[in-house]
């Protein structure tokens, strides 16, 4: 029976449709256009000033330092996200493999050898899971290389 119905309705519009007027006809697809070129325009305006970057140093390299106790401590210099002019930042998550102290500040131990990680990633319509190109991460990372016997890095 819907079936049916939508059969009737999709009859009524064409019907309809090819009653109308060329005029009106024109009318309706220059408004269509303008409507679809508008909101591009509005859409590229609100979104000129979109940004996910983080501030500051990007990549970090140290040299290992064996029996060190001293490690490097970072102090988190941020994270600038807006979508479509709004400020999300407060959206912000991290991962990291990395612990705090105290103060906040994340420990990278320079007495071990590795690659260690921040990874931001920011719940927003044009950078979260749900974005057409997928969700987008910013890592800042922390590389801590084993020196040479001659001192220079391998």
């Amino acid at each position: 029976m819907a079936k049916n119905i939508e059969k009737s309705a999709k009859r009524y519009v064409k019907k309809g449709f090819k009653r109308l007027h060329a005029a009106t006809k024109l009318a309706m697809a220059v408004a269509l256009i303008i409507g679809v070129a508008a909101g591009a325009l509005a859409c590229i305006h609100f979104s000129k000033d979109d940004r996910f970057v983080l501030k500051g140093q990007t990549r970090f390299s140290f040299d290992m330092v064996e029996g060190s106790t001293t490690p490097y401590l970072y102090t988190e210099e941020g994270v600038e996200a807006y979508c479509f002019g709004r400020d999300v930042s407060g959206k912000l998550s991290v991962e990291t493999n990395l612990e705090k102290d105290a103060e906040g500040r994340y420990i990278i131990p320079t007495d071990k050898e590795g690659v260690y990680t921040i990874t931001y990633t920011v719940d927003a319509l044009k950078f979260g899971e749900h974005a057409p190109n997928g969700q987008i991460k910013r890592i800042r990372v922390f590389t801590v290389t084993a020196a040479e016997e001659d001192g220079r890095n391998g």
